[in-house]
């Protein structure tokens, strides 16, 4: 039921719906809400929908039609074999994109589970999305790709850190001078996502184990 209702709430986003193969991204109306977008495909394999969206702010800038010189495609940037692998007809259809690495995402989960048997490892998951399950496999965890450390960092730092604060009103009489907003080192930033990942893990295991005892036997 939570499936059908999700996948109703597709439909009603402001797309033309192309029934031949995939999704028409070249006759919508207005403009797609990508907030939107992350909210119902998590909620149809459920992922967290800031991680899908920091994901393709990483990928592509939120841009559907990007293609890198890797030859990746559309807004969360998949390769072409990845989209036939997660049955995307149309990379370039957002809601397809997406779709498909939803389905790789959740893919990803239960093989990383699998392999570990443990609760989920964010950077391990990431570096997985960028460079592979082979990879991670072969170095058992993130690999020591430049591009995929530096994606893995990109990706958690988005995730993580948030807005910056918004900036003050301009001074009147007798007003206030705005305070400055300083953005943060590089090394502020990964010590900071740093511990927001600790924080993060903490709930999630705090979140199990409340499950865990929920369903044990009374």
């Amino acid at each position: 039921m939570i499936v059908r209702i999700a996948a109703l709430m597709l439909m009603a986003l402001p797309l033309a719906v192309g029934m031949g193969g995939g999704l028409a991204h070249a006759q919508q109306q207005r403009p797609l809400d990508q907030h939107a977008l992350f909210q119902v495909v998590a909620g149809l394999y459920n992922l967290d929908p800031a991680l899908l969206e920091a994901i393709a702010t990483v990928e592509s800038h939120g841009n559907p039609e990007a293609v890198s010189s890797a030859g990746a495609q559309g807004l969360m940037q998949l390769m072409p074999a990845t989209a036939r692998r997660f049955r995307v007809a149309d990379p370039f259809d957002p809601v397809d994109n997406a779709l498909g690495a939803a389905r790789f995402l959740d893919h990803l989960r239960r093989w990383q589970q699998g392999r570990s048997g443990s609760a989920l490892d964010l950077p391990e998951f990431l570096a997985a999305y960028n460079a592979g399950e082979g990879a991670v496999d072969k170095y058992h965890g993130v690999p020591p790709y430049p591009e995929t450390q530096e994606y893995v960092r990109r990706v958690l730092v988005t995730y993580l850190s948030g807005p910056l604060s918004p900036a003050s009103p301009a001074p009147g009489r007798g007003a206030r001078k705005p305070t400055v907003v300083r953005r943060p080192t590089a090394a502020e930033a990964d010590r900071r996502m740093l511990e927001q990942l600790d924080q993060l893990r903490q709930a999630r295991a705090l979140a199990a184990a409340a499950v865990s005892a929920q369903a044990a036997p009374r």
